[in-house]
């Protein structure tokens, strides 16, 4: 209705921007050169900011400049996620029908990240979003995930996004 009035093109502060059309700030800059640090380096980060101050819209942002032949995005986001919804929500992403029990979907998800990096050459990025509703049982569960080869290495860059309490 007003849209044309205005003579614009589209409808302003809809939750369907595309991020190329996000204003270029310099902490955008900043963050998004941060996220790609820990992508290309198969890093664990924390992006924490209050309500409605653009969290997630600058990780589909960090995302979507992610090429697609180097990198394989996993996106998780749930108030209730448990360790057997984590990795079945991964492997199902991956193609896979997860294993039931918890420990044998980890090592199912290891096997395909393995696979994935070793034959293919592409290194995971996992999401997740609303991380400050995880349950303690679920930080554990992502702090053995990262736990690779005797704690040597990653098996994939792990982002999560919350509230500033995370």
């Amino acid at each position: 209705m007003f849209e044309p009035f205005y003579h614009l093109n589209q409808t302003p502060l809809s939750r369907v921007i595309l991020t190329d059309k996000l204003y270029d700030s310099l902490s955008m800059d900043e963050i998004i050169g941060r996220l790609n640090y820990a992508a290309e380096r198969q890093l664990f980060a924390v992006l924490t900011g209050d309500c409605g101050t653009g969290k997630t819209t600058t990780i589909r942002r960090f995302t979507q400049g992610l090429d697609a032949a180097h990198y394989n995005v996993l996106y998780l986001s749930g108030s209730k996620l448990t360790p057997r919804h984590f990795y079945k929500g991964l492997l199902e992403q991956l193609g896979c029908e997860a294993k039931f029990y918890r420990g044998d979907a980890k090592g199912q998800l290891h096997h395909e990240i393995e696979l994935m990096r070793g034959i293919h050459g592409i290194q995971p990025v996992c999401v997740v979003d609303e991380a400050h509703l995880l349950s303690r049982e679920m930080l554990e569960e992502v702090r053995f995930l990262l736990n690779f080869k005797m704690d040597s290495q990653s098996p994939m860059a792990l982002i999560m996004v919350g509230q500033s309490k995370l």
